[in-house]
């Protein structure tokens, strides 16, 4: 699994080399970099905002865990989001599933 630093310095090559239009790669590396600031101010034991923790979730797919595929997928904004907020996704993705699947079981009687 990629680390927010290594996702911030595959976004900065991107920029550099032009391989997507500047704007989107600026957009995109801006949202790492306040990433970042998150992962800084929980580093330091300091505890994070409802708005910090919302607008981090704003970058997964579907703004939550909930629509985010397997670990496996390797998704550079699932690994960054969860290095960010120190959550372990492997682990985090597991618990989703057995949790659905007690709930179908639920609902399929």
């Amino acid at each position: 699994m990629r680390s927010l630093e290594e996702a911030i310095e595959e976004y900065r090559q991107i920029v550099e080399e032009n391989i997507v239009s500047a704007e989107a790669a600026k957009k995109k590396l801006d949202l790492l970099i306040e990433l970042q600031k998150i992962k800084n101010k929980r580093l330091k034991g300091e505890e994070l905002t409802d708005d910090e923790i919302h607008s981090t979730m704003n970058l997964l797919c579907w703004n939550s865990y909930a629509g985010c595929c397997a670990p496996a997928k390797d998704c550079p904004w699932n690994a960054a989001v969860s290095d960010a907020l120190g959550v372990d996704y492997k682990g985090l993705y597991e618990a989703k599933v057995k949790i659905i699947e007690e709930e179908l079981k639920k609902m399929l009687g």
